[in-house]
């Protein structure tokens, strides 16, 4: 009876242990928060690994899982770096246009609002851009202050 009841203890604790390590990596890897409805606490964003960080992580992992001899991997690496080479470029881009269509809303909220609603406006961006910097300021790419609104 006793025999019986090792393989169902086993799996609990291997059950329990995967519970375990499923809450973790979440917590871990977890790269957005739930949105915040109605919440006035400020929402913390996990900042991204650095570039050259997730290009190490990505070199290791393919190195220990897909056993690459060592030219595949040098090989592998270049093309991973041309890559983002491109993606960098590509986002630049992105951001100027983004940066762009941003002034171009807000210039038109403002010419919907009062003088008085105006200035209220004015008071939220400025606690939004502070509240990103101070938050945000490791994830943020330098290049997108020029997006902002003065």
């Amino acid at each position: 009876m006793v025999n019986a009841w090792k393989p169902i203890l086993a799996a609990l604790v291997i059950f329990a242990a995967g519970v375990v390590t499923g809450g973790l990596t979440v917590q871990i890897r977890q790269t957005r928060p739930a949105p915040n409805p109605g919440g006035n606490a400020p929402i913390r964003k996990v900042p991204a690994m650095p570039r050259e960080a997730q290009l190490r992580e990505l070199s290791r992992r393919m190195q220990a899982e897909l056993d690459l001899a060592p030219e595949q991997l040098g090989r592998i690496e270049s093309i991973v770096r041309d890559s983002q080479e491109r993606m960098k470029a590509v986002r630049d881009e992105v951001g100027k246009k983004i940066g762009e269509e941003f002034r171009e809303m807000l210039h038109k909220i403002r010419s919907e609002l009062t003088p008085d609603q105006r200035k209220k406006f004015a008071e939220i961006m400025k606690q939004h851009d502070e509240r990103d910097k101070r938050d945000d300021r490791s994830a943020r790419p330098s290049s997108s202050a020029a997006g902002k609104p003065q």
